[in-house]
């Protein structure tokens, strides 16, 4: 059984929605915020990254040892990642263990350390991230046809920021990138199991209220990205295949026909039995990896189909 959604606006700008799942015994957990690479400046590209990273090497509460153990003692499964639009972390526990969790991921969130030392190591692990992207020819594609067909735009920027931008970010750049975008009008709290909405409403409002994050809200415009139709040609004679992707516009995250592309790109490269896996790979045998998916943005939309293939194919 499934309880309908509940949605709280806490005074200070937090939305937390739960969904009630009675039949479970464990709550998975997690805090949104809604700014990824395309919130940076061109000149901090990868910021929210590198915010991503280090927010888990210490905070006025914790050691990084200590997040790691505690998250471990917990039993759970604690992650992050960033995208383009939104940077999130989310830790799955059993019910029980639901104020721990909270509090480990409200704190890790609202006050990170940021040391000095700690940034510098991990600007170099961020960097060998980079060269590894590099060496893998299909991640390499992704982000050559970002910048192709997203040109001179922030969805066009790799994720991970660029080694030159990277490499400037210190201590008091990050502070004020975090209190300025993190704030709590940027941030969802979301839970779904055996959870009840009042009690992570009242864990969230308790753990932030002395947080070091500010209410203040920062400006959300946005400049909308023009599609290009660019053929793109990249050498590395080194390699075996010829990885390709061919493109066409798809809705946005918030266009009504989301749910029917979904469908359909489900149907066209979305598992072994899709048309393309079915047609390429199994009666023609002309790639080991071929498939094909929708990538949805607030504002806009892309359809890829992607393959690596013998040049001669």
């Amino acid at each position: 059984m499934i309880d309908e959604v509940r949605l709280t606006r806490l005074p200070n700008g937090i939305t937390v929605l739960t969904e009630h799942m009675p039949g479970l015994r464990s709550v998975t957990a997690g805090i949104w915020v809604r700014r990824g690479s395309r919130h940076e400046a061109p000149e901090l590209n990868g910021i929210c990254h590198l915010i991503e990273h280090a927010v888990f090497k210490g905070t006025q509460r914790r050691t990084a040892r200590d997040i790691a153990v505690e998250s471990d003692r917990l039993g759970g499964n604690l992650d992050a990642f960033t995208t383009h639009e939104m940077t999130g972390f989310a830790i799955k526990v059993a019910d029980k263990s639901l104020l721990q969790a909270v509090d480990l991921l409200t704190d890790i969130l609202a006050n990170p350390k940021f040391d000095q030392n700690d940034l510098d190591r991990e600007q170099k692990v961020i960097l060998e991230e980079m060269k590894m992207v590099e060496d893998t020819p299909d991640e390499l594609l992704g982000e050559l046809f970002n910048a192709a067909y997203f040109p001179g735009h922030a969805l066009g920027r790799p994720i991970e920021g660029t080694e030159e931008t990277v490499s400037t970010f210190d201590q008091n750049t990050l502070q004020s990138f975090h209190l300025r975008e993190f704030s709590p009008s940027n941030l969802v709290v979301a839970a779904a199991g055996n959870v009840e909405h009042e009690r992570l409403v009242d864990l969230v409002a308790n753990s932030f209220s002395n947080s070091a994050v500010t209410a203040e809200a920062a400006s959300n415009g946005l400049a909308h990205p023009t599609p290009a139709a660019p053929i793109l040609i990249e050498q590395k004679k080194e390699l075996e295949q010829a990885h390709l992707v061919i493109a066409t516009p798809w809705p946005d995250a918030k266009d009504a026909d989301r749910y029917a592309s979904s469908l359909l790109a489900s149907v066209v490269g979305g598992g072994t039995s899709s048309r393309l896996w079915q047609t390429i790979r199994e009666e023609r045998g002309l790639a080991y990896s071929v498939g094909a998916g929708g990538s949805t943005f607030s504002d806009v939309g892309v359809f890829t189909i992607y393959a690596g293939t013998s040049p001669d194919t």
